[in-house]
């Protein structure tokens, strides 16, 4: 398994909805730039991580993530 470099994450659906993709960048004007041609996209910034085995992720306001933190609030 490789693990990409950076410290932004575009993450996006697959068209059958039942994947998740991602692509790391070093920049959130990279991040933003390729997420825009996926259309529904999130953008995370890595905040930690414990032996690149645990991971906690901030999300960022681009993309979807006025709805998914909606759609979250709701449970």
């Amino acid at each position: 398994m490789v693990i990409e470099k950076g410290t932004i994450k575009v993450v996006w659906l697959s068209k059958n909805r039942k994947k998740i993709f991602s692509k790391m960048f070093e920049s959130e004007d990279e991040a933003e730039k390729f997420g825009k041609k996926k259309r529904k996209y999130l953008i995370f910034k890595l905040i930690k991580q414990k032996r690149m085995k645990e991971f906690e992720w901030e999300i960022l306001h681009y993309g979807m993530a006025d709805i998914y933190l909606m759609f979250l609030k709701n449970f």
